[in-house]
């Protein structure tokens, strides 16, 4: 059979009435005879397509080199491949038969198109220079992941205690002073990497987030606050 041009409606590869009249070496009367007296056996949008008004001007627009439409016809029946097996099956014959499964082997099964060794290795490499695309977006882009954030929690923790003294401290008991610390702490990270969350800094800006909190340090106003209640002797009573 000589190689068709593929043509799809709604994403399906389809076939006209004449164009089944010729592989199955009927005419077209006798394709459109087994739809009449079969109507009910075929289903549209699923054995075939008819074609009106707007859809068949867009359809002919879009086929006009293939000459597969009259510039006069106002319908057209498109069959799928499920509605050109039925026919074959009506028709009966050998002949319909035999075009049929080399109908689905030819036309209706995609080619797969055989590479390269070079086109293979280009295509690889295309899938790597992408992957690595993503990745960097999504360094960029995307919040800190579970794990990430917990070390971060855990280093900002450390920090804040360190500053205020130890656990053990007046400061870090102090619970308005040891909230103001870490509020000031928040204000300082936040002016710096410009995210309302610690969980929103951009994984690309994990170590530097790091780098950021262990080498924070209270401004002058807190730590003198920090340093004044520290020296204070609590009271046992």
């Amino acid at each position: 059979m000589n190689e068709i041009k593929q043509v799809k409606f709604n994403s399906e590869l389809i076939l006209t009435t004449e164009q089944l009249a010729e592989f199955y070496e009927a005419t077209t009367q006798q394709i459109k005879q087994n739809f009449a007296n079969n109507k009910n056996k075929f289903i549209e949008g699923k054995h075939y397509f008819e074609l009106f008004g707007e859809n068949l001007k867009e359809f002919k627009d879009r086929v006009e080199n293939f000459d597969l439409v009259g510039k006069k016809a106002r319908s057209l029946i498109l069959w799928t491949k499920r509605g050109a097996s039925r026919h074959s099956k009506m028709l009966g014959t050998e002949r319909a038969w035999d075009m049929f499964d080399e109908l689905e082997e030819s036309y209706f099964t995609p080619k797969v198109v055989q590479m390269s060794l070079p086109s293979q290795i280009k295509l690889i490499a295309q899938g790597y220079s992408q992957l690595e695309e993503d990745v960097k977006e999504i360094k960029e882009n995307m919040g800190l992941p579970g794990n990430m954030a917990y070390r971060f929690t855990r280093e900002r923790n450390k920090k804040v205690i360190n500053v205020l003294g130890g656990k053990d401290s007046n400061a870090y008991q102090d619970k308005a002073l040891r909230t103001k610390t870490y509020n000031t702490l928040f204000k300082s990270f936040k002016d710096t990497f410009l995210q309302d969350r610690y969980s929103d800094t951009p994984i690309s800006r994990f170590n530097e987030a790091i780098e950021f909190v262990q080498s924070w340090y209270a401004p002058f106003e807190l730590q003198r606050e920090i340093n004044t209640v520290n020296a204070q002797i609590k009271m046992v009573l």
